[in-house]
């Protein structure tokens, strides 16, 4: 007989470890737990024998990749991982301890069944059930208690960084220094056990946050979230995060409480190239220096109207802006021309409403206004006239507007609006309800109708009576008349969800009868009686 080839050989040894079937890869638990919890001298050598024996059939794996599938190998990988944690050095357990590992064996419950990917699965969920308590609190942090069960939990723990790769700390308000040298090794531990895994960190703290930010500044390149919560008082003034971020894809910095003077010094600078998402609250905008060239939503303060256009200009591809506006606009500076920005396409701002001077969008598509100074509807109504953008969302949760100025906003708008929240009052209920359904001006064979595909409606209802027999309009016949025509009508979309809300009016029980038929027909309506704001 011809002597086998070397070719024909390996190719047999490695169909032969695929066949072979994987409850022959790990050692059993029996021989690696031991009888009392420990491991024996043989039990090492024979889990590193069968870890070299594994290594071996796995590089015959990798090169019979046309034959072998993913799944096998995986397999494999998980059996060295496993068997590789079951070597980690682990300290001398404590009476407690003893106690729980003699009178209750690992092998012995039904959990021990479970493959370890499974249980890192759990982990994982419960790391997110238990995100409320704080990961340096040794006693409720989910991965702490993990690893302090038995030893086969801690060495999958241990052994699987993705569980540590999202950290929570806020520190104790009662204690005077929560951030003990205690607690600073146990978040280096945290971090170093995360590996090299994206890395989410939450930071909440009534303290000087520097000796926090110096663990874990090292770890900054790797952070995709970053999310600061922190008193005036724990924002050291000459104290800045300075650093290269280029995974940091999402950013919160909400201060509380009156922030001192930092004489212009930012409190984060560097650069973050795909930072996506930045919330700013407490602090203005000015204190982070990273490049916004990229950012896709914002949510915060601004103070300045030249920070606030600059924001637009350096941020092109915007395109949900929800700012807290607290500035003034002079006359000197407005631009001579207005600026464009062609990406934003949802807006929320408070309180200035000058601030839309000097803008343009024409991509808006969802809109809304928390206060209108008085004369402010002007601006509202050039802004989505002269910007030409296809509008959908329009909600005007401000005081209730007369008719007169409310009307040329819903008109600048109303060929493309889908969704309208307005509030009203006794005086302008009458005449919103008369625009929104069959009114004189319906009958011209040159005016079309209002809103034509407007779908959701929320109205709210502001008046209020001493009056015992005081009622909100909704109790009116012209309201439930309106709804009717907009159901039945050809030349309007029918609506899908109506909300009325009258917080200081009795409940329309008249009218949500005879809207039950509605109902039936698709019609989704809802009744709030105390104060209901629409949100974004």
């Amino acid at each position: 007989m011809k002597p086998e080839s070397p070719k024909l050989s390996k190719d047999l040894k490695g169909l032969s470890v695929f066949l072979r079937g994987a409850e022959n890869d790990s050692i059993s638990y029996k021989y690696t737990l031991g009888t009392d919890g420990s491991l024996s001298e043989k039990d090492i050598s024979d889990l590193r024998t069968s870890n070299f024996s594994l290594n071996d059939d796995l590089a015959l794996l990798d090169w019979f990749s046309s034959v072998v599938i993913p799944h096998r190998r995986e397999k494999l990988r998980a059996s060295i991982a496993f068997q590789t944690a079951l070597l980690t050095t682990l300290p001398p357990t404590n009476p407690e301890e003893h106690h729980f590992f003699y009178t209750a064996p690992y092998n012995d419950s039904a959990v021990s069944s479970l493959p370890s990917e499974i249980l890192v699965e759990i982990f994982g969920w419960l790391g997110d059930l238990g995100s409320e308590y704080d990961d340096l609190d040794v006693e409720h942090g989910t991965n702490w208690v993990i690893t302090h069960v038995c030893r086969t939990w801690r060495s999958i723990a241990v052994s699987t960084p993705s569980l540590w790769a999202s950290i929570s700390i806020e520190d104790d308000l009662l204690v005077d220094n929560p951030f003990t040298d205690g607690k600073s090794k146990l978040l280096q531990e945290y971090l170093s056990r995360s590996g090299q895994n994206p890395l989410r960190v939450t930071l909440s703290s009534s303290y000087d946050i520097e000796k926090h930010m110096e663990i874990i500044s090292p770890h900054l390149p790797r952070c995709t979230d970053l999310d600061l919560t922190v008193t005036a008082e724990a924002i050291n003034p000459h104290f800045t995060i300075e650093g290269e971020f280029p995974n940091l894809k999402r950013l919160s910095l909400v201060v509380e409480g009156c922030i001192s003077d930092r004489n212009e010094q930012p409190f984060i600078s560097g650069e973050a190239p795909h930072l996506l998402d930045v919330l700013v609250q407490g602090i203005d905008i000015t204190y982070v220096e990273l490049p916004l060239t990229n950012l896709k939503s914002f949510t915060g303060d601004i103070c300045r109207y030249q920070v606030y256009m600059q924001l637009f200009a350096t941020a092109s591809q915007l395109e949900t802006a929800k700012m807290d506006a607290r500035f003034p606009v002079l006359p000197f500076d407005v631009l001579p021309e207005p600026f464009i920005h062609t990406k934003l396409r949802t807006l929320s701002l408070s309180p200035f409403i000058e601030a839309l001077q000097g803008l343009r969008l024409p991509a808006l598509e969802t809109f809304l206004i928390e206060y209108i100074y008085p004369g402010g509807h002007c601006s509202i109504a050039e802004l989505l006239r002269e910007s030409g953008c296809p509008l959908r969302c329009l909600y005007l949760e401000t005081a209730a507007l007369p008719w007169s100025e409310l009307r040329p906003i819903i008109e600048a708008c109303s060929s493309t609006l889908e969704s309208l929240s307005i509030r009203v009052n006794e005086e302008s209920a009458p005449q919103v309800h008369d625009a929104l359904s069959f009114n004189r001006a319906s009958h011209h064979l040159d005016t079309s109708a209002f809103a034509p595909h407007l779908t959701e409606l929320c109205i709210r209802d502001d008046s209020y009576s001493l009056d015992a027999d005081f009622a909100a309009s909704f109790h009116q016949l012209s309201f439930v008349s309106m709804v009717w025509w907009r159901q039945f009508s050809r030349k309007v979309a029918q609506l899908k969800s109506l909300t009325m809300c009258a917080p200081y009016s009795p409940r329309p029980e008249k009218a949500l009868m005879e809207l039950e038929e509605l109902k039936e027909e698709g019609l989704k309506v809802e009744f709030y009686g105390y104060v209901w704001t629409k949100m974004i």
